[in-house]
């Protein structure tokens, strides 16, 4: 995400947040970095149910 962001400085392409996602294949964490500040999913999610997985995902492409 820092990578994304300072290749986002050095093209001069604003992009105010990153968002991301980790996964261990079990466990799902979502993650957003604004600035310097980043902001983390401490609970993490389960892979199943998928749905909600799913949700996140599209709320961060619609956001972003």
């Amino acid at each position: 995400m820092v990578a994304a962001q300072k290749f986002n400085e050095i093209n001069n392409i604003p992009i105010a947040t990153i968002d991301g996602s980790v996964s261990s294949g079990t466990v799902w964490r979502f993650l957003k970095l604004e600035t310097k500040t980043l902001t983390l999913d401490l609970n993490g999610s389960a892979v199943p149910p998928v749905e909600p997985l799913l949700g996140m995902l599209v709320w961060m492409v619609r956001d972003g």
